[in-house]
């Protein structure tokens, strides 16, 4: 069982990943991946820290390189290499770092958590000890930095709903909740076993039609009969 969970800046993330790993027995894999991607770039994890969800501007990018031999490619390389090794494994919650992007096996469940931009600015006012405008600056930026990541490593929109299996709103749910929901819905994915597909869901919905599909009365045209 793998567990990916994308999330916004201010969601509780890490949190809720936490909360999965615990109740399911699974491996988590949140600021331990930047360790890991260190340890198989043989640099200290500060360095490794540096490109963590973040993209350096060119001087920086040069002078890391400079300083530690480590530049966006490179990072981008081992970050993938570990993915996949944790993927082999198996057994893991994966919070952040394009992860959703990487792995895709039969086991494998995407979420990704968002809320209202007034909840993020109240949980990242608590955390940060900052004042309404400088969190919700925080929050954007941060939020952007995560989204140019995902885009230079993997071409791809973070925001765009459809690489995930899962979209939980936290706005009505409380932290527990939501890790209950990942949990439960890890389990079901686990029990079918569905193949990776991007219809793999399709016989289902098909039998689920068929079974409450409402007779049709004597002389009544169907919806797709009045398209034609």
């Amino acid at each position: 069982m793998i567990i990916t969970i994308s999330r916004q800046v201010g969601t509780h993330g890490a949190i809720i990943g936490r909360l999965v790993a615990e109740k399911l027995g699974l491996r988590l894999f949140d600021h331990e991946l930047v360790d890991e991607v260190a340890r198989r770039l043989q640099v200290a994890p500060g360095v490794a820290v540096q490109f963590d969800e973040a993209l350096l501007n060119p001087v920086q990018s040069v002078l890391w390189e400079w300083r530690s031999s480590v530049n966006d490619q490179l990072y981008g390389r081992y970050l993938r290499q570990a993915l996949n090794h944790i993927a082999k494994e198996g057994n893991a919650v994966v919070v952040g770092r394009g992860a959703n992007f990487v792995l895709h096996c039969p086991g494998c469940l995407h979420v990704r958590i968002i809320a209202p931009l007034a909840l993020r600015t109240a949980i990242f006012r608590t955390t940060h000890d900052v004042d309404e405008p400088t969190a919700q600056r925080m929050l954007r930026e941060e939020d952007e930095q995560r989204q140019h990541f995902v885009r230079h490593y993997f071409h791809a929109d973070v925001t765009d709903q459809e690489h995930y299996d899962l979209v939980i709103n936290l706005a009505g749910l409380t932290p527990v909740m939501v890790g209950d929901i990942i949990a439960h819905a890890a389990r079901l994915r686990e029990t079918e076993s569905l193949p990776v597909l991007p219809h793999a869901t399709l016989p289902h919905h098909i039998e689920m039609m068929a079974r409450h599909r409402k007779a049709v009365s004597p002389g009544m045209v169907e919806p797709s009969q009045k398209l034609k």
